[in-house]
């Protein structure tokens, strides 16, 4: 699992973790059944407070992203990610509709935003 709390986010560091974690399930990079990290290590590699890591564990597992099993810590939950997975635009929908009103405020047609696009897709590959 790898996290990393910006500092320049003004979003409080539970959030930008709860966040982080939802991502990485949704793109499969954390599987069902799979550990998380302990609360105290994941504390000590983020230099954050251990009960940050712990309300977000706990606010999680209260969603269902996680469950909690004895001797074991906390691992992505089995049940229900589907339903989970489609709502995966989510993360982006916000942020997509703002580059689309954006883009036409200045002039941008369709064509040239699907350009651009399409141009930072393949960069990022």
């Amino acid at each position: 699992m790898k996290v990393v709390i910006d500092p320049q986010d003004p979003s409080p560091k539970f959030r930008q973790l709860i966040t982080q974690i939802q991502r990485q399930i949704v793109a499969g990079t954390l599987m069902p059944g799979e550990k998380l990290t302990s609360v105290r290590k994941l504390a000590v590699e983020l230099n954050i407070n251990p009960m940050t890591i712990s309300r977000c564990y706990q606010i999680m597992e209260k969603l269902g992203w996680l469950e909690r099993r004895r001797g074991i810590g906390m691992i992505v939950a089995r049940e229900g990610l589907n339903d989970r997975m489609e709502d995966r635009f989510g993360f982006v929908e916000s942020k997509l509709k703002t580059l689309i009103t954006d883009a036409k405020e200045v002039g941008y047609s369709r064509s040239e935003v699907m350009a651009l696009v399409m141009q930072y897709w393949e960069e990022e590959e």
